[in-house]
């Protein structure tokens, strides 16, 4: 829709026209021509426009000559014309020098030369270049919904903006992943001997970015319809994705549902339970794995979108690994059920991982069960997968894929977890004495112990640990001993002391004052 500098001076009636500076500048657009004789207020140019002017004014007031080329860069205009004759007789040395420094084509018109002459000339070009573009936009959209229509989804779409262009096209989500990449039939040129442009654009809808399209061609090959055909594509690929979305959100409701029922314990394996996890996609026959995933998020009203970013990225992984699997969300997590092959770990891992890269502003925690053979069992180790990432804040030094069979011991607290009495029954009869000791005496007794456990009972290691000279170590390690009834040097006490101090730490978080 625009031409340069250099092609409108080769137009025929540009011939008498003469460039006198700013030859840098040729290959610059040319979006409209506007005429001014007296230019007050060069703010109201737009970029790209081509002024003609008389340079009224301008004779004998060094300090408009000077600023005259500057302040029409500072607007990114694409020329200026001036016409000689009438108000300057020749165009002033400065003209020539700053529109030079500027790299702002700078022409004389002659005084025999008409403006109108000038005028038409230019924007003849550029209307019959917009007639040309509207002609050429309404055959791409056409192109564009045909492809659209014909469900073949985002690689129509891309194959046809390939065959539009000539270019090599990308669609990528908003997570980064690649979905369609396709490239022409014709051979690419040499690495390193063809210049090539690249042009990306936001795939868009309701104010939400979707992901992006990319082309990419030899620069010399580039033409300003490719942006048109972009921009076309890009705005049915958005399309595509609310689309997609839609049925994505039903698919989703859908598995949820059958999930819901899988985890409460509602679905017993029948002919109609087979049936409708055959046209879920996901098996019910052979051992199956609960993963439950929370992420760490400063604002509730943030979670719905944080469960959607998630749930894409898995959809991504899943996809790519070839596994099934069903998801269920609740108000501060989700529950995944997989089947028990090693596929579905290495998917909790990978998803880890790319979760921590895309957003570690929110950490992601997941919680893994024990295999269950049933489908009746599923919903024990539910509260399995649960239990673990109830007890993260306890582990810190666990990865963020937590096993309930890596859980260093808290795992035999799961029968108690729900019982805040039960776990107090655990630990009060042994510890009840120092929590007192230590909430009046500030003497840090429940520490110590955890300490000297953690250091393998090494007494240096410990006071090292503790910033404490050694002394005052055996005297702690004393007074625990009296107020507990047990023997460090006894191995089933310190088992059992090791044990309460878990139910204490996990009776604290579970179910705080």
């Amino acid at each position: 829709m625009t031409i340069t500098i250099r092609e409108a001076l080769q137009l025929p009636d540009m011939v008498q026209t003469r460039l006198v500076a700013g030859a840098n500048g040729l290959d610059n657009q040319i979006r409209w021509v506007t005429i001014v004789e007296v230019l007050e207020d060069a703010s109201r140019l737009m970029e790209g426009e081509f002024l003609i002017t008389t340079g009224f004014g301008l004779e004998g007031d060094p300090v408009k000559l000077k600023r005259f080329i500057p302040s029409l860069a500072e607007r990114k205009l694409s020329g200026v014309a001036l016409h000689t004759g009438f108000y300057l007789r020749e165009i002033p040395p400065i003209l020539i020098e700053t529109a030079d420094r500027y790299h702002l084509p700078l022409i004389e018109i002659p005084v025999e030369m008409n403006f109108s002459t000038v005028t038409k000339a230019i924007l003849q070009p550029i209307i019959n270049r917009q007639f040309e573009t509207l002609a050429y936009s309404e055959a791409i959209h056409n192109r564009m919904i045909n492809a659209a229509l014909s469900k073949g989804g985002l690689p129509a779409i891309a194959r046809e903006l390939v065959q539009l262009t000539g270019g090599e096209v990308e669609i990528a989500d908003a997570l980064g992943y690649d979905l369609v990449r396709l490239a022409p039939d014709t051979a690419p040129p040499p690495a390193g001997q063809t210049e090539r442009k690249t042009r990306q654009v936001p795939i868009r809808a309701h104010r939400e970015t979707y992901g992006t399209l990319t082309l990419c061609k030899p620069a010399a090959a580039w033409k300003e319809l490719d942006d048109v055909a972009l921009q076309h594509a890009a705005t049915l690929c958005a399309l595509e994705y609310v689309k997609e979305r839609a049925v994505s959100a039903t698919e989703w409701r859908l598995k949820g549902d059958f999930a819901e029922e899988l985890l409460s314990g509602r679905i017993t394996v029948g002919a109609e339970a087979e049936a409708r996890s055959r046209m879920l996609g996901y098996p019910l026959a052979g051992s199956h794995l609960i993963a439950g995933m929370r992420i760490a998020a400063g604002q509730q009203e943030d979670l719905p979108l944080l469960h959607q970013k998630l749930n894409t990225l898995l959809t991504r992984l899943a996809d790519r690994s070839g596994l099934h699997y069903l998801l269920r969300e609740r108000a501060a997590y989700l529950l995944m059920i997989l089947p028990d092959q090693r596929s579905s770990h290495a998917l909790l891992q990978q998803l880890a991982l790319q979760w921590q890269r895309l957003d570690p502003a929110h950490p992601l925690q997941i919680g893994v069960s024990n295999p269950r053979a049933h489908v009746s069992e599923i919903p024990e180790a539910a509260q399995e997968a649960l239990f673990a990432l109830q007890a993260y804040p306890l582990l810190a030094d666990v990865p963020q894929v937590l096993s309930y069979a890596g859980m260093k011991g808290y795992q035999f607290l799961f029968p108690y977890h729900q019982q805040p009495e039960k776990l107090e029954q655990l630990w009060r009869p042994l510890l009840g004495q120092l929590v007192a000791h230590d909430a009046k005496h500030g003497q840090q007794l429940l520490e110590t112990l955890d300490a000297y456990f953690a250091q393998g009972l090494n007494g240096l290691q410990t006071a090292q640990a503790l910033y404490i000279h050694r002394h005052t170590l055996k005297y702690r390690l004393q007074q625990i001993e009296s107020k507990t009834g047990c023997s460090l040097e006894d191995a089933a006490a310190r088992w059992q002391l090791q044990l309460a101090l878990m139910a204490y730490r996990l009776h604290r978080l579970l179910y705080p004052a």
